[in-house]
C-alpha cells in the first residue's frame, strides 16, 4: 500500500494525459506538454477554450521533462518547439473529445470493472507496473489486496485508475471507427517481404543529368507553354502572399559576452581548489558549466581546437583567461597530461570540387598549392578558393583527428607528411584538397572547464522588441521605405510566396508569419513577431488567392528549368538507347571496348529498403530493376536524376518458409502504419474545417 501512496502522484499526471496518451502509444504520434500567464483564453478550437494556465502548466512539464533527460536548460528555440508541439497536441486533443461526443462513443461502469476484475493482466503497463514484484511478474496477491483495501489513499488511486481506463476505452473505440476498414492483402505482405528480403546483385552504367550543360539544351517560349499545358494541374497553390521584412536582431551582443566571461571569472577560485578524486570540490564546477569533470583523461580529437591549443602548451595546473572557441566560452584548468597510444593530427585543407571539369579542378589545386609553397597564406588562400563552407572562413582548419576519422586518401596524405609541410592536391570523393599538417601529437589530458555559451539578455531582448515595436507603430499608417531608410536598417524581400505550412526564410514554419500572412490585406504592417534571430516587422507586398499559378508567373523562373530538366532528360534518353545498343554477347561490360573510360558499377548486395547508397531508394529505379531475370539487361530506365542502363547478375527467389513464419509480423506492421496514416489524415482533415482561435503570438514575444 505504500507502493500505492507513492505512485499516485504518477497517476495524477497519467491522469492529465490520459486521452492524448493511447494516442501516443497505439496510433504513433508525438507526445504531450503545457505553460500560462495573465490572460485566460489563449485559444480556442470550435468554440471549446484552451486557457493559458492549461497551456502553462504543460508546458512547464514538459521543459521539465526535457532538463531530466539532457541535464541542461532548453535554449529558446528548443522552448518554442516545445510550446508549438504542446499547442498540437492540446489542440489534437480538443478534436478528438470532440468527435468522440459527435458520434456518441459511451464506455459503461461495467465495461471497467470487466477489465479491471476479470482481465488485469491486459491492463496499461502504467497501471500494473504499481504490481511488480522484486521478479519483474505481475503480482497477482498485491492486486488483489490493493482491489479489497478501501483505505482513502487506496480508494483516491482506484478512482484514478478508473478515470485512466475510460479514457483508454473512448480513445480505441474511436480508434476503431476510424481504423475499422483498414485491411492488408496477402500481395502487400508478399511484396513488403520481398522488398526486405531479396537481394540483387547487379551491374549498372549511369548517365547523369547533371553532365549535360545548359549551352547544350534550346528551347523556346512555345517549349514552355506546352509543358505549361500538359503539366497544369501539377502548378496548384495554396493562399499565399508575398511578404519583406524588417529584422531587430536580438542575438547575444558584446555587453552580453562581457557579462557571461565576468560571471564565468567568478569560479575560477574553484577551478583552483579542485582536487580530482574530490567529487565535493568539482560539483560546483559541474553545477556552473555546460562541460562536466569526469576525472577521465580526454583525447584531443575530443576538445575544441581552440582549448586544445591552451592544453598542448600548458604547464600542470595551469588556468587559462577566457578562450573564445566555436562550441562557446572556455576557462580551463590542466590538471594532468599523459602520452596515450593512438596518434592525433592537426591539419588544415583548402577543398577544390571537381565541378563539371575535373581537369580545371585539378589545376586549379595544383596552381593553390604551388602559391601555398611559395610562401602566400594559407587562411588568406582558403578564404578565397576552398569550397568546404564548414572551415573556409576557419582557415580550412579540422581542428584534431585520429585514424578512421577521415577518407582513406586524405588520412594517408596526412600520415605520410612531416609537421608544417603542404601536401596535394591529394584526390578523394570530395574533390581535390591541398593539406598543411599542422601538428601531430599523442598525448591525452585531464582537465577542468568552465564552459558557457553566450545568450542574449532581457535587457538585449527587450530593447530589440522596444526598437520593432517603435518602427511597426511609426510605419502603420507611414512609408515604410521612409522610416527603414532614415533609420539605417534593411528592408528583405522574400523570394518566396508564403503559404499555410511553407517555410519562412529567418522564422521557419512560424504560425504568427502564416495568420498575418494570410487574413490581412495587400499592404498591411505586422506588429513585431518573435523569429529565430530576433523581431521581424513584416508587409504584405501581394497577395494570391488558392487556385493555380498562371504561365506569365512560371515562365521566368520555374518553367525554364522544368522544361530544361525534361530536355536534358530526352537527350540522355537518345545517348542512353545508342549505348544500349552496342552491348554485345549479352554483357554490359563490353561497353568497355568501346569506351575505356566508361564506369560500369557493380552491387554486390541490395533490397529495395536497403538500396545501394549510391543510388539511393528511387522507386522508377526499383519497379523495373527488382522485375530483371539473372543476366537480363535492362532498357534505359528514367529517373529524376539521369538514365541507367542495369544487368542482373543474381536475383534472390523468395523463401516461402520464411515468409510464411514472418508473415503475421509483417501482416501487423503494415496494418498498423495503415491505421497511422488513416488517423493522421482524419486529424488533418479534422483542423482544416476547425475553427481555430490561436492567441499565443499577442501572449509570448
Amino acid at each position: 500500500m505504500n507502493k500505492l501512496r507513492d505512485k499516485t502522484h504518477i497517476i495524477l499526471i497519467i491522469l492529465i494525459l490520459a486521452f492524448l496518451a493511447t494516442i501516443v502509444f497505439e496510433w504513433g504520434m508525438d507526445y504531450l506538454g503545457v505553460r500560462g500567464g495573465q490572460v485566460t483564453e489563449l485559444g480556442s478550437v470550435n468554440g471549446t477554450e484552451i486557457k493559458f494556465t492549461d497551456y502553462e502548466n504543460q508546458v512547464n512539464f514538459a521543459i521539465e521533462q526535457q532538463r531530466q533527460q539532457t541535464g541542461e536548460e532548453p535554449d529558446e528555440n528548443l522552448i518554442k518547439m516545445i510550446r508549438d508541439q504542446v499547442w498540437e497536441q492540446m489542440v489534437t486533443q480538443i478534436l478528438a473529445e470532440q468527435e468522440i461526443k459527435r458520434l456518441g462513443i459511451t464506455v459503461t461502469n461495467q465495461e471497467i470493472l470487466n477489465w479491471v476484475y476479470n482481465s488485469p493482466q491486459t491492463l496499461p503497463d502504467m497501471i500494473k507496473r504499481n504490481f511488480i514484484d522484486s521478479t519483474g511478474q505481475f503480482n497477482m496477491a498485491v492486486y488483489q489486496q490493493a482491489l479489497n483495501t478501501k483505505t482513502p489513499e487506496v480508494t483516491k488511486f482506484w478512482s484514478q485508475v478508473e478515470e485512466f481506463l475510460k479514457q483508454t476505452l473512448l480513445s480505441q473505440k474511436l480508434q476503431s471507427v476510424i481504423t475499422g476498414t483498414v485491411r492488408v492483402t496477402e500481395g502487400e505482405v508478399l511484396q513488403k517481404f520481398k522488398d526486405d528480403n531479396v537481394k540483387a546483385s547487379f551491374d549498372y552504367v549511369f548517365m547523369d543529368l547533371n553532365t549535360v550543360m545548359d549551352n547544350q539544351i534550346q528551347y523556346s517560349e512555345e517549349d514552355l507553354k506546352n509543358y505549361f499545358e500538359k503539366n497544369k494541374s501539377d502548378f496548384r497553390r495554396d493562399a499565399a502572399a508575398k511578404l519583406r521584412y524588417v529584422l531587430f536582431s536580438d542575438v547575444a551582443n558584446m555587453d552580453d559576452t562581457i557579462a557571461t566571461e565576468k560571471m564565468m571569472k567568478a569560479f575560477v577560485k574553484d577551478l583552483k581548489k579542485l582536487v580530482p578524486d574530490d567529487s565535493l570540490t568539482y560539483a560546483i564546477v559541474n553545477d556552473n558549466s555546460l562541460s562536466k569533470f569526469t576525472n577521465n583523461f580526454i583525447k584531443p580529437n575530443e576538445i575544441a581546437p581552440e582549448v586544445a591549443a591552451f592544453l598542448f602548451s600548458a604547464a600542470k595546473d595551469s588556468i587559462s583567461d577566457i578562450i573564445r572557441a566555436s562550441d562557446g566560452l572556455h576557462i580551463v584548468r590542466l590538471i594532468e597530461t599523459k602520452e596515450g597510444a593512438e596518434t592525433f593530427s592537426n591539419a588544415q585543407h583548402i577543398l577544390i570540387n571537381f565541378g563539371t571539369d575535373t581537369n580545371s579542378a585539378k589545376t586549379k589545386a595544383e596552381q593553390i598549392a604551388q602559391r601555398l609553397r611559395s610562401g602566400e597564406d594559407f587562411v588568406k588562400l582558403a578564404a578565397e578558393n576552398s569550397d568546404d563552407a564548414s572551415n573556409k572562413f576557419k582557415g580550412g582548419d579540422l581542428g584534431w583527428f585520429g585514424k578512421g576519422a577521415m577518407v582513406k586518401e586524405f588520412e594517408d596524405a596526412v600520415n605520410s607528411a612531416n609537421t608544417g609541410e603542404i601536401v596535394g592536391p591529394v584526390k578523394t570523393q570530395f574533390g581535390f584538397h591541398i593539406i598543411k599538417v599542422k601538428g601531430k601529437q599523442n598525448k591525452e589530458f585531464k582537465f577542468a572547464d568552465i564552459k558557457k555559451v553566450v545568450k542574449s539578455s532581457d535587457k538585449t531582448k527587450d530593447a530589440a522588441r522596444k526598437r520593432a515595436e517603435d518602427f511597426a507603430y511609426v510605419t502603420q499608417n507611414g512609408n515604410i521605405d521612409e522610416e527603414a531608410k532614415k533609420l539605417g536598417l534593411t528592408i528583405v524581400d522574400i523570394p518566396t510566396l508564403i503559404s499555410k505550412g511553407a517555410f519562412i526564410p529567418g522564422a521557419g514554419q512560424n504560425n504568427s508569419v502564416y495568420k498575418f500572412a494570410l487574413d490581412e490585406k495587400k499592404g498591411s504592417i505586422s506588429d513585431p513577431i518573435k523569429v529565430q534571430s530576433g523581431y521581424a516587422v513584416y508587409q504584405i507586398v501581394d497577395k494570391f488567392p488558392e487556385g493555380f499559378y498562371t504561365f506569365e508567373e512560371l515562365k521566368v523562373q520555374q518553367l525554364p528549368l522544368l522544361v530544361k530538366q525534361e530536355k536534358k532528360l530526352d537527350f540522355l534518353k537518345t545517348q542512353a538507347s545508342d549505348l544500349r545498343s552496342k552491348i554485345t554477347g549479352n554483357d554490359i561490360n563490353s561497353l568497355k571496348n568501346i569506351n575505356s573510360q566508361l564506369n560500369i558499377i557493380r552491387v554486390d548486395t541490395s533490397t529495395v529498403s536497403v538500396p545501394s547508397p549510391v543510388i539511393g531508394s528511387d522507386f522508377d529505379f526499383n519497379s523495373v530493376v527488382y522485375k530483371l531475370q539473372n543476366g537480363q539487361i535492362s532498357e534505359p530506365i528514367r529517373t529524376a536524376r539521369g538514365y541507367y542502363i542495369v544487368q542482373m547478375r543474381n536475383i534472390g527467389q523468395v523463401d516461402q518458409a520464411k515468409f510464411q513464419q514472418e508473415f503475421e509480423s509483417i501482416r501487423a506492421q503494415l496494418i498498423s502504419a495503415k491505421k497511422q496514416n488513416i488517423v493522421q489524415e482524419w486529424l488533418a482533415d479534422l483542423k482544416e474545417k476547425a475553427v481555430i482561435v490561436d492567441n499565443r503570438d499577442k501572449m509570448y514575444r
